[in-house]
C-alpha cells in the first residue's frame, strides 16, 4: 500500500515487515480480555469501528499499555499527531471514542483499511463503511479539564467513561460499570452499589463510606483531572 510522504508512520517492531501505522491486537487471549472485562465478539460490537477495536485493544477505547500505542485503535504517537489528533488529545486513550473514530476515518482516506492489517480484515473494515459511521459532533469535544463542582454531569460522565474504557456517550450503561468496577477491584457485577462506591472513594481519595454524594463526585472529577492533565 501507499502512504503519504507527509504523515508519519510507525512500523511495528513486532512485526519488522509491517507498513501500517496503527498497532496490532493486544488482547488476544480470553484471559487477558477478562481481566479489563471486555467484549471481544464482533457480534457484540455496535458499528465496524467497535469490531476493528475489539480486535486491536479488546474494545478499551483508553488503554495504554506501554507499547507505543494506544486507544481502541492503537495508534501510534506520530500517527495521531499527524492526522490532527491532539486536538483533541496528547494521545488517543486519552480522547474520547468518538474522537478516535474521527481520527480513524482521516487515517482511512489516506491509507485505507490495510493501516490496520488484520483487523480491518477480521471486522470487515472498508473505506465506505468506516467512513460512512456517523459521529456526534457533541461527543467530539474535549471534556477535560473537568470543572470540579460535585456534579454528576455530562463531562463528569464522559470522563470517567473515558477513564474505563466506556461508551464515552455520557450515559452509564450496565457494561461501563463493570469496566469502572474493574478498574476499581470491584466485583464485575454491573451494580453501582455501596461495595463499588467505596472501592472508587478508596481510589479517588474520597471518605469510604459507600454513599455516591457531592464529595465523591469532586474527589473523582480532581482525580480524573490529575490523570489526564
Amino acid at each position: 500500500m501507499l502512504f503519504a510522504p507527509e504523515f508519519p508512520t510507525d512500523p511495528t517492531r513486532r512485526r519488522p515487515l509491517r507498513r501500517a501505522v496503527v498497532g496490532t491486537a493486544l488482547l488476544a487471549t480470553t484471559a487477558s480480555a477478562a481481566v479489563f472485562g471486555l467484549a471481544t465478539s464482533a457480534g457484540a460490537a455496535e458499528n465496524v469501528w467497535d469490531r476493528v477495536a475489539a480486535c486491536e485493544s479488546g474494545g478499551n477505547w483508553s488503554i495504554n499499555t506501554g507499547n507505543g500505542y494506544y486507544g481502541g485503535l492503537q495508534f501510534s504517537y506520530s500517527t495521531w499527531k499527524g492526522f490532527g489528533g491532539q486536538r483533541y488529545a496528547t494521545t488517543a486513550n486519552r480522547a474520547t471514542k468518538a474522537q478516535q473514530i474521527l481520527i480513524a476515518q482521516e487515517v482511512l482516506k489516506v491509507q485505507g483499511p490495510g493501516a490496520w492489517p488484520t483487523c480491518s480484515v477480521r471486522a470487515g473494515l472498508t473505506r465506505a463503511n468506516g467512513l460512512a459511521v456517523p459521529v456526534s459532533r457533541d461527543t467530539t469535544r474535549t471534556v477535560f479539564p473537568l470543572t470540579v463542582d460535585g456534579q454528576k454531569g455530562p463531562n463528569t460522565r464522559r470522563g470517567l467513561e473515558t477513564w474505563v474504557g466506556g461508551s464515552v456517550d455520557a450515559s452509564w450503561s450496565r457494561e461501563d460499570v463493570r469496566k469502572l468496577q474493574y478498574k476499581v477491584g470491584s466485583s464485575p457485577d454491573g451494580s453501582l452499589g455501596p461495595k463499588t462506591t467505596k472501592a472508587l472513594q478508596a481510589k479517588v481519595g474520597a471518605e469510604q463510606d459507600g454513599s455516591w454524594g457531592p464529595k465523591t463526585t469532586a474527589a473523582l472529577q480532581r482525580y480524573l483531572n490529575r490523570i489526564f492533565d
